[in-house]
């Protein structure tokens, strides 16, 4: 039996696209409230960190021209200038509070949804999205031919997976506390992404698992974490809230992944039983395998890579 893995399926990965705003001015009405609840002295004090913090807000907003490392470092700096805010003045419906500030954000999936909050706490969350959007980039614009090229896209795809495990957390459900948002934040939606990140990261690894010869017994338990990873989004996005919300190629493309390393590690492990001569388990691994292959091609809808669909046929 052939291996049912191949280089072209695993490069067939996933990347995050960055959620839309609109122009947003935080920086006058912040001074105002420091003028009028402390002094002008104050505000005049602040003048450069509002300033800074106008100028990360301006380059949130724009179409993403610098380079993804460049435009990382402009999202963690935010999201931290952002924890200072937080913590120091209030943004809310409230009268006494800083009430003229509306964070407005587009579902990334469904861009004709959105949600607008006078919460900080739906700007934090975009920008946790954002950051593991832009990590999820970096992976798949690595060349993931080579073993150090996979290594460190491995390291990307870990990265966004922290981000959407944080913003799950941390984060999702401050940003839909008293009003909704839009179903790309939930704490759904953020732990599928870091399920399939982790997926993502862990196939680069069974690739160089593969690539420096390790033992077929290695590369089962790596391939088969991989499938669980792919089964835990899948199950994910099979359910509400995600069901109804995602493209059939992204449901096609999770069922397949899961269905392929699933028969990976069976084909892997079965190389090990033969090496043992339990040719009977063999035989029952290699046929759960070529089973579960079968069950993706007639179950999963339309829509994957058609370098993947080769990998399985």
């Amino acid at each position: 039996m052939a291996s049912p893995s191949s280089t072209a399926a695993t490069n067939v990965m996933l990347a995050i696209f960055e959620k839309k705003t609109v122009s947003l001015d935080l920086y006058r009405p912040l001074r105002n409230y420091i003028a009028f609840n402390y002094s002008e002295r104050e505000a005049q004090n602040l003048e450069d960190d509002l300033q800074t913090l106008k100028q990360y807000r301006s380059e949130i907003e724009r179409v993403p021209a610098d380079s993804l490392p460049a435009r990382r470092d402009i999202l963690q700096n935010y999201y931290k200038a952002l924890c200072s805010v937080e913590s120091r003045f209030p943004i809310s419906p409230d009268k006494d509070h800083i009430n003229s500030v509306f964070f407005t954000w587009y579902d990334t999936f469904k861009n004709k949804q959105k949600a607008v909050q006078q919460n900080i706490h739906l700007e934090k969350a975009a920008v946790l999205f954002n950051l593991g959007a832009v990590h999820s980039q970096m992976g798949l614009s690595l060349d993931r031919s080579a073993v150090e090229g996979r290594r460190q896209a491995s390291h990307s795809f870990i990265a966004a997976a922290g981000a959407f495990a944080f913003l799950r957390d941390n984060v999702a459900m401050k940003a839909s506390m008293g009003s909704s948002t839009t179903v790309d934040m939930s704490v759904e939606c953020a732990g599928m992404l870091e399920r399939l990140m982790l997926a993502q990261a862990q196939e680069c690894v069974f690739e160089n698992t593969i690539a420096k010869g390790s033992t077929p017994g290695v590369c089962a338990k790596i391939s088969r974490q991989a499938g669980i990873y792919y089964e835990e989004a899948l199950a994910a996005l099979t359910v509400a809230p995600l069901n109804y919300h995602f493209d059939k190629g992204w449901l096609a493309h999770v069922q397949l992944k899961a269905a392929l390393f699933y028969a990976e590690a069976c084909y892997r492990y079965g190389m090990e039983l033969h090496e043992k001569e339990e040719i009977a388990e063999e035989i029952a691994r290699l046929k759960s395998g070529i089973s579960a292959l079968s069950e993706a091609k007639k179950t999963s809808p339309k829509g994957a890579a058609q370098q993947l669909l080769d990998a399985i046929n």
